[in-house]
């Protein structure tokens, strides 16, 4: 996206009442310092669940700041205001480090959520992850094998989830990266411990991305998975801020409410 795209919020005005714990260290690697932000809700009581914000994938240049685009601040007051602790984090790019350390840091800042959840206030127990991008693949594929007890709520907009359909890629996808950071081939044969699940398709994304999902969510479907589908037919790859229009915004309530059900069940706008 260009630097301009990169400070734009939702284009569902976020409110701004969040506490925000800034620029925590969740990691160090030869680099530098890994960081993520806790937007902390308002009002009620603490602990809160948590949902992980994780953006994609670009150059370094590009991405090495992405937890304070306007997206993932929109998010985090987002999350906030319906008293959900909201983080986004700093990732290095595939293209420095290769997929096995990005899910390696992807899985660190959930450790450090976890380990810390006292100090930001968070049920280590009631946790979401909302991916975009290529984030489906180094975030998503990793916890759809794992299956941790404590992720109740997985949610994608715009997504990698199959990296099959990407034959046309710049760089090329071998059948061993296929098998190891696709989405679906991670569902395997059964659906027992998989939380539900939210894909978000943007129908003019590349043709790739739209097969990608379509592919993961037939076979969610087929083998019992609680999941479900939600489009915008003239949205474009990053819609909830490049498409401003009423079905965006209609997007972004039904994927925050989504969490709100999973995470907690009790509270409703």
């Amino acid at each position: 996206m260009p630097d301009d795209i990169l400070a734009r919020p939702t284009v569902l005005p976020p409110p701004t009442a969040a506490h925000v714990l800034r620029d925590l260290v969740y990691g160090t690697d030869s680099r530098g310092d890994l960081q993520l932000d806790a937007y902390q809700p308002s009002t009620g009581n603490p602990p809160w669940p948590a949902v992980l914000l994780v953006n994609g994938d670009g150059d370094e240049a590009v991405i090495t700041h992405a937890k304070d685009w306007g997206v993932y601040h929109s998010y985090g007051e987002h999350l906030a205001a319906r008293r959900i602790v909201g983080i986004p984090f700093n990732h290095r790019s595939t293209r420095t480090v290769g997929r096995l350390e990005v899910a390696a840091e992807a899985r660190a800042a959930m450790t450090y959520v976890r380990e810390h959840a006292a100090e930001l206030g968070v049920d280590p127990d009631r946790i979401g992850v909302w991916a975009f991008s290529a984030a489906g693949a180094f975030a998503l594929a990793p916890l759809l094998r794992e299956r941790p007890a404590y992720v109740r709520a997985i949610a994608g907009f715009y997504t990698v989830w199959d990296l099959a359909f990407m034959h046309e890629s710049p760089r090329p996808v071998t059948d061993e990266e296929i098998h190891e950071w696709s989405a679906t081939a991670a569902l395997g044969s059964s659906a027992k411990g998989l939380p539900p699940i939210l894909v978000t398709i943007a129908d003019r994304d590349s043709p790739a991305l739209v097969s990608g999902a379509d592919a993961f969510s037939a076979r969610a479907r087929e083998i019992g998975v609680h999941v479900r589908v939600e489009r915008h037919p003239t949205g474009q790859h990053g819609f909830d801020v490049r498409d401003d229009d009423g079905r965006s915004r209609e997007l972004i309530r039904d994927a925050l409410e989504f969490f709100v059900v999973a995470l907690h069940p009790l509270q409703r706008e």
